[in-house]
């Protein structure tokens, strides 16, 4: 890999010093201040001939390079505004182009009947033409649009990667919760989805630094501009599984104004949909205080189905969302609760692999599971190309109790208490000075508390878990970046502080705990961090070359339950993007590291999870080291409504310290040996989509492989596991009749597990779904789907499942609709699916929800 580097390097600097002069420089509007995206630029020599033009980029920015400028002048347009000439025989570079609103129009390039359309680096679909009839929120038509994938939670992704910004209008409203806004706002109030691409979210880092992801743009339509726009739907029924009155409910209030927006909306449903997923945060970093449950009692979960199929469940969320501009800079508040109350039935039969012989547990479980979720985020951001400064205050409070009863090998019941209270406080701000030098200083702050209580009855015994564990981090940061023709240097340097204490007990412990390490743990893990990080960036034509070396110096403080130790990290990384044309990109990545352990692990007694599972850490400190690699390219041809993608990535990592089972009769123990650990892991996916214009649809296929090496320990015998999985979907839609939509997926996917040398058969899994919408009338759709399920229990044994769905609607006008929804007409009652694992293998049989009539009315102004 060096030696490529270094070619790329030598070809960089050769082809820098064949140009002769480099025109540059950034558009900016006038009257906003604001860097301008595919503004036509233009160098016209003498005789009035074109020698150059380009477009500019995400930040404003261009670069052109011409063998002279004597006598040439530079020509700038764009659409909505005069275009502006300047000579270029006495002008220094870079050169800052303000563009007056004006009526000269720029020539755009059309793409099959405007169905999408490129402008310099922004994709802007045309929503109408790839909305059906069927659909709803924006997140409906978005799936349907090639390039862009989108979850049920409103998570988006574009050419694979995830999005880094989502905008209303221009305007960052939601941050990482725009499930709301892709699950919510109603299609017909959206005009055009633009992808802006290599889009640089920080005005202030235009033209230094480079940024490889995407973000998405609402340009909603005239009507849903400077007003409030409302809809809602009320529906009532009767479900035979669980057995008794259903419901589902929703208001959706929207205001998109110059100087103001506002989200707000309530959900309430037990129909099966998972609401609270959509005030998820995308963005979120992982906490810097880094605590996580210890105990691990969940209802079972059915892998492969909607939750409209397996989800019994009570929910209500309510989300409010303002955004209020205050002069150059805005003031936003995010405020989100939910409720979900949960239960579940299942069957069970939990099979360990051991040399003696297999050893085999069956459960037949019962619970109700219920979660309180409160969260607060108030911001205040100024935005602009001189300056950036940004303060975030953030609250989330969980509240989440758990029953589960269980008969079977060991007949108990279970009761735990999952609270976790978290405040930060995060502080950035970035000052630009002459253009080319930065200055940035960063300050966060986070404190979490995460006590925890679990209690199992089984017979006339009683066991009981608490612990009580809370933290502090905080980080302080100051960087300085300069940048000169088409370099950019920076050194990050700063201080980090973690303190963490953990205190558990087991009451009523069976015989298996009496081993080393006790019932107790009483825990103080403390760091002081020093580091320093230099960045090397340097961009030329269409390539950009990153190299990234952070060093940092850590002192551990254990308050005497170990040694306390110094230790030192480094972990360099490279990355080169390059896009040779507006069509292709590719990227490789490559990285190396020393890291130090997960501190939670730092607790040398036992923690009982659930009720047969007690787990106990080490009682040393110790590094691991990784390293990885990968590559990606990425093509698109909006001309014919092509985009594809592909990602391959290889990863090594190493530990000194091995996972370890045992089995006590019906209880297993887990915990750590001194052992050497070394995974392997492999993976490749990849991605096309097509427009089918004949039909208004589009068409999708994808494929995926993934292999997995890791070493375990069990019964004190070593384990050397191989996983192997592959995958392949595909997906079409359109509209092939005037009176008929059609919308079809497929995916199948198999995995093979391989111990010591032993491979196993490999088990194949086959899903299929198809949903019509048959419009006889105007006023009138069917909508006629149906799910095939093809589970491989075990080599050559399945299990098929077929699950059909029907719904009427009737419009009486554009703002009211009437419609009738019969789910599961067949009455499917449950559904058997198998898990395997390095160490065990899982099958399942659940309760599916039974035949249910829902009757809705839908109301929109």
């Amino acid at each position: 890999m060096t030696r490529l580097i270094t070619y790329i390097l030598c070809m960089l600097v050769a082809a820098a010093a064949a140009a002769q002069v480099d025109v540059s420089g950034t558009v900016i509007d006038k009257e906003r201040g604001e860097p301008l995206t595919g503004a036509s630029v233009i160098v016209k020599g003498a005789d009035g001939k074109i020698k150059k033009f380009t477009t500019s980029k995400t930040k404003g920015n261009f670069t052109l390079s011409v063998p002279s400028v004597r006598g040439c002048r530079l020509e700038v347009s764009m659409m909505s505004f005069a275009k502006k000439y300047i000579p270029l025989d006495s002008v220094s570079m870079p050169l800052t182009v303000a563009l007056e609103p004006g009526n000269t129009l720029l020539k755009e390039v059309t793409v099959k009947a405007e169905r999408i359309r490129e402008q310099g680096d922004t994709i802007s679909y045309s929503v109408s033409s790839f909305a059906q009839e069927q659909d709803r929120s924006i997140g409906d038509v978005l799936r349907r649009m090639p390039g862009i994938n989108v979850e049920s939670s409103g998570k988006i992704q574009y050419q694979g990667e995830d999005i880094n910004k989502f905008y209303i209008e221009g305007a960052d409203l939601l941050g990482g919760k725009y499930g709301i806004a892709t699950n919510g706002i109603n299609h017909d109030d959206v005009g055009a989805v633009e992808v802006m691409e290599n889009h640089q979210p920080l005005q202030v880092l235009s033209g230094i630094s480079f940024s490889d992801k995407a973000a998405i743009n609402l340009k909603l339509k005239s009507k849903a501009k400077a007003t409030w726009s409302f809809h809602g739907d009320a529906g009532g029924g009767y479900s035979r599984q669980p057995e008794g009155a259903i419901w589902d409910g929703e208001l959706f209030a929207m205001a998109v104004m110059p100087k103001f927006q506002n989200i707000t909306t309530f959900k309430t449903n037990n129909i099966g949909e998972d609401i609270s997923a959509h005030i998820t945060d995308f963005f979120a970093s992982r906490r810097g205080t880094d605590l996580n449950p210890y105990v691990s009692v969940a209802l079972p979960e059915v892998p492969g189905l909607s939750n409209k199929r397996t989800l019994f469940n009570r929910s209500a969320l309510v989300s409010t969302n303002a955004l209020w501009k205050l002069g150059r800079g805005e003031f936003k508040t995010q405020l989100d609760y939910s409720f979900n109350r949960i239960t579940a039935d299942a069957t069970n039969i939990t099979t360990y692999f051991l040399n003696d012989g297999d050893r085999v547990i069956t459960e037949n479980r019962s619970g109700v599971d219920r979660s309180h979720s409160l969260a607060g985020k108030f911001i205040y951001e100024l935005n602009q190309k001189t300056a950036f400064i940004n303060n975030i205050l953030k609250t989330d409070i969980a509240w989440d109790d758990v029953r589960l009863g269980i008969t079977g090998s060991l007949a108990n019941s279970q009761a735990a208490s999952l609270p976790d209270y978290y405040v930060s406080n995060d502080f950035k701000i970035i000052k630009r000075f002459k253009e080319k030098h930065l200055v940035t200083f960063v300050s966060k702050n986070e404190w979490q508390s995460m006590p925890q209580t679990l209690s199992v009855s089984a017979d006339n015994d009683f066991i009981s878990q608490h612990i009580k564990e809370h933290a502090f981090f905080t980080h302080e940061n100051a960087a300085y970046a300069f940048s000169i023709k088409g370099i950019t240097v920076s050194l990050e340097g700063g201080l980090k502080g973690y303190w963490r204490s953990m205190n558990s007990h087991i009451s009523g412990a069976p015989e298996i705990t009496d081993s080393p390490g006790g019932l107790t743990n009483l825990v103080s893990t403390n760091y002081f961090t020093v580091y320093a990080t230099p960045k090397f960036e340097y961009w030329f034509r269409r390539v950009n070359f990153s190299l990234k070396a952070p060093l940092s110096y850590a002192v551990y403080h254990f308050d005497k339950a170990l040694a306390n130790r110094n230790e030192f990290y480094f972990s360099p990384s490279l990355s080169m993007d390059w896009k040779p044309n507006n069509r292709v990109s590719t990227g490789l990545r490559a990285g190396m590291g020393r890291a130090p352990m997960d501190l939670s692990l730092i607790r040398p007694g036992y923690i009982m999870t659930d009720y047969r599972t007690f787990r106990r850490g080490v009682d040393d400190f110790y590094n691991s080291t990784s390293q990885n690699v990968s590559a990606s390219v990425s093509y698109k041809h909006t001309r014919r409504g092509v985009f594809a993608n592909a990602l391959v990535m290889h990863s090594w990592s190493h530990s000194p310290y091995t996972l370890a089972q045992q089995l006590f009769g019906d209880y297993i123990v887990y915990s750590y040996s001194s052992a050497r650990s070394d995974g392997r892991m492999f993976m490749a996916n990849g991605n096309i989509g097509k427009t089918l214009d004949f039909m208004r649809g589009s068409a999708n296929i994808n494929g995926s492989f993934s292999r997995q090496k890791s070493h375990l320990i069990s019964e004190n015998d070593a384990i050397n596991s191989v996983g192997t999985s592959w995958s392949a979907g595909a997906k079409i839609n359109g509209t092939p009749l005037r009176w008929l939509g059609i919308d079809y997926r497929f995916d199948f996917s198999s995995t093979r597990l391989e111990m010591n040398g032993t491979k196993a058969s490999w088990l194949g899994n086959m899903e299929n779904e198809l949903m019509l919408n048959i419009m006889p009338h105007k006023k009138w759709q069917w909508h006629i789907s149906g799910e095939h399920y093809r589970n491989e229990l075990t080599a050559g044994n399945y299990k098929n499942t077929i699950l059909l769905d029907t719904k009427l609607i009737y419009k009486l006008d554009k703002r009211i609709e009437l419609s009738a929804t019969l789910n599961n007409i067949l009455n499917q009652r449950t559904y058997n699916y198998l898990i395997y694992n390095q160490l065990t293998s899982f099958e399942s049989k659940r309760h599916l929800r039974g035949r249910e009539l829902l009757i809705t009315i839908s109301l929109r102004k």
